[in-house]
């Protein structure tokens, strides 16, 4: 049984990003919790990479998708798993063809773009886009993720993070085991709970889901898709630069909105 563990930064143990401070990457390499969401980061995946073997698991691998990836020491990774060095410049999740994973664990995930006391809650750009939509009801990072995964057959099998992003999770995928890292108080305030207890929940939660039935979610197509940048400038070279990939991208209610009937993930690929 071979698994993937993908790894976010924002919904680890232990980070909340600096109150009020409006910095485009609260969570980037040189701010003030940078190292502190790496560390935790490394410690959660390493409790799932133990916890994966000793249910049985032949292979594990680690994909790290902060902000393009480069923020995990793989020196400090349990040996076992394997790095997976994903090209940012191919579509999101391609890789997944040529692997036949049994689940995916998410760690560090967070809660969708708009969330109430989410913390850090944004969907793939925190900055630039406000809002996506998948049939008229808002998607977060891991939707989309659990959506393209699904195509391939593989289910969201275990997330841990804060716990708004848990009931976003469980309203999507009731099968799905999770683990509370952390109490949304806003979007960077928090609660902490202990990290030992945390830890333990992760090791327990994991193998739980390496025993539980899980089903992949899939959408069905067509399905109509809505995406509201913050910019107008970003809107309009979003549509003229994504319309040959797309046909069927339009303007929405304004100049900040686009929609589009998707005829595949493909077609949802090219906005993430």
């Amino acid at each position: 049984m071979e698994y993937l563990i993908a790894v976010d930064m924002e919904g680890v143990h232990g980070v909340m990003g600096e109150p009020y401070n409006v910095s485009i990457r609260p969570i980037g390499k040189g701010t003030k919790q940078y190292a502190t969401a790496v560390a935790s980061a490394t410690k959660e995946v390493n409790v799932a990479i133990n916890a994966l073997f000793e249910s049985g698991a032949t292979k594990v691998f680690v994909w790290d998708n902060h902000a393009g990836g480069g923020n995990l020491d793989f020196s400090k990774i349990d040996p076992r798993a394997q790095q997976l060095i994903v090209d940012s410049a191919k579509p999101r999740m391609i890789f997944l063809s040529e692997y036949n994973f049994a689940g995916i664990v998410f760690i560090g995930y967070h809660s969708r773009a708009g969330s109430i006391h989410g913390v850090l809650a944004h969907t793939y750009n925190g900055i630039d886009i406000q809002y996506m939509k998948i049939n008229g009801k808002p998607v977060g990072e891991f939707d989309i993720d659990s959506y393209i995964a699904g195509e391939y057959g593989v289910p969201p099998i275990f997330v841990a993070s804060d716990d708004v992003c848990i009931g976003q999770v469980l309203e999507r995928s009731p099968d799905t085991v999770t683990v509370m890292t952390k109490i949304g108080k806003g979007r960077r305030k928090a609660e902490f709970l202990d990290e030992g207890e945390v830890l333990s929940a992760i090791d327990k939660g994991v193998r739980a889901a390496a025993a539980k039935k899980v089903s992949p979610i899939k959408l069905t197509f067509p399905c109509e898709y809505e995406i509201r940048y913050s910019s107008m400038d970003t809107s309009e070279w979003i549509l003229e630069s994504r319309i040959e990939q797309v046909p069927t991208l339009h303007y929405g209610e304004d100049a900040h909105t686009l929609r589009a009937t998707l005829r595949s993930v493909d077609d949802l690929r090219p906005f993430l």
